[in-house]
């Protein structure tokens, strides 16, 4: 597709943000094979649209205030899809999200803020601000370890070589497509790179974040990663229920079994209700994905992952705050100190690449 310049600029975007590039001309909407008379090619075929951002576009922004002030924001909003916002100063993780007006994600009473330069012992949760995707790893996820970290740095990284894309698909749908690079790096230690690139699309309920992670420096080192996804209200209330094809479940701790028998429902409200995690090993699909599932009467959210790359699947319940987290991940959360006691610690060697891809996918529920 060829870019128009002119309609290419972000709106509200500072000095130095990245440029859009466009597939979007009218001409070129009308040279498309035959498509749905409603999609945004048709419509600006036919003269009915004649700015592209109407339907779908990508608002870069810098925050002025509050504990957030001076990070980086971008908006994705499509019609007819999922709206998201990415944090480019938190390892370009995804914050808060909404499908037809209704938010989905989980937000935490810290909500957005700045990154700490290196999170040590537990201070990433003072920080951790929920949103749809937190990011754990590169170097360690679950409990400090090793002299890493809680959940590692990944979350307190900030992204570089951001840019972002629109284009119009074949089927007359038009696709935001927003990348950028995350490293953890040391001046004489490991060198992890990360490209990431989050898409989001219009007429349908889809947010697709794929992720190629590539040791570029000369010792293998150890690369555990999770995908910390967190719904709340009012998708996770009363109602709501989550399936997944569980071959078995294994409680983290005695508070986790204790609640075994009701995970797959929002617990009543608990100001002192401990945490519950729990491991279920998931059955893929005949694609080699796995999914998660949470249904209300108004709306059905899918996680789906590709399993090859993210085997182990976590579920983070907690009463005291109203959030779910569905977690898929290629370790425990144990800490990489239990990884390597058990023989099950990722690695990636010098030069490995290793793709991890997860799909979200919101629609109606049947009937509503």
């Amino acid at each position: 597709m060829s870019s128009c310049p002119s309609a290419g600029s972000l709106r509200g975007a500072p000095d130095g943000a990245p440029a859009l590039t466009l597939g979007c001309g009218a001409a070129e909407a009308s040279a498309m094979p035959p498509v749905a008379a409603t999609t945004p090619a048709r419509l600006l075929a036919a003269r009915r649209l004649v700015n592209l951002d109407q339907l779908a576009c990508a608002t870069a922004s810098v925050v002025a205030d509050g504990p957030a002030a001076g990070c980086r924001a971008v908006d994705l909003r499509v019609a007819g899809g999922i709206d998201v916002r990415l944090l480019p100063d938190r390892g370009r993780d995804l914050g808060a999200a909404w499908s037809g007006g209704t938010p989905l994600a989980w937000l935490s009473a810290v909500g957005e803020a700045a990154p700490l330069a290196s999170p040590q012992g537990e201070e990433w949760i003072e920080r951790f601000g929920g949103g749809l995707v937190t990011t754990c790893g590169l170097r360690n996820v679950g409990v400090p370890s090793e002299g890493h970290g809680l959940h590692g740095r990944w979350s307190h990284l900030r992204a570089g070589r951001v840019s972002l894309e629109r284009e119009v698909r074949s089927d007359g749908e038009v696709t935001l497509r927003a990348a950028a690079t995350v490293e953890e790096v040391a001046a004489l230690g490991p060198h992890l790179r990360v490209s990431r690139t989050v898409t989001s699309r219009t007429g349908a309920g889809v947010v697709e974040l794929t992720d190629v992670a590539q040791n570029v420096g000369g010792e293998p080192v150890a690369a555990p990663l999770l995908y910390h996804v967190n719904l709340g209200a009012p998708l996770w209330a009363p109602g709501a229920a989550l399936d997944l094809d569980a071959v078995n479940t294994v409680s983290r701790d005695a508070d986790a079994a204790a609640g075994l028998d009701r995970h797959r429902r929002p617990p009543e409200p608990d100001a002192t209700a401990p945490e519950q995690v729990l491991e279920h090993r998931v059955r893929p699909g005949p694609d080699g994905w796995a999914t998660a599932t949470v249904s209300t009467e108004a709306l059905v959210l899918e996680v789906a992952w590709d399993a090859a790359t993210l085997p182990r699947f976590h579920q983070w319940l907690h009463p005291a705050h109203g959030v779910l987290g569905l977690e898929p991940a290629n370790c425990s959360v144990l800490g990489r100190g239990a990884d390597r006691a058990a023989g099950t610690l990722p690695y990636l060697e010098p030069g490995e690449p290793r793709t991890t891809r997860l799909r979200i996918t919101a629609r109606p529920a049947s009937g509503s």
